[in-house]
């Protein structure tokens, strides 16, 4: 009886910690969402280190 608690309890934590996660993600995405970032298009901007100029080498 006690292993069997246990592992529902192992398995409830793991559950909630789950659940938790998704609704902070989503929560932040919100956020997110509400203050006009795009973080798709954070991705697509230029690097600002450097960049590859193509043309013809002389």
């Amino acid at each position: 009886m006690h292993l069997a608690f246990n592992g529902f309890w192992t398995v409830l934590k793991t559950t909630l910690a789950i659940g938790l996660l998704a609704a902070g993600s989503l929560y932040s995405d919100n956020v997110m969402d509400q203050r006009g970032f795009n973080s798709f298009a954070a991705a697509l901007v230029e690097p600002t280190t450097g960049s590859l100029k193509i043309g013809r080498v002389e």
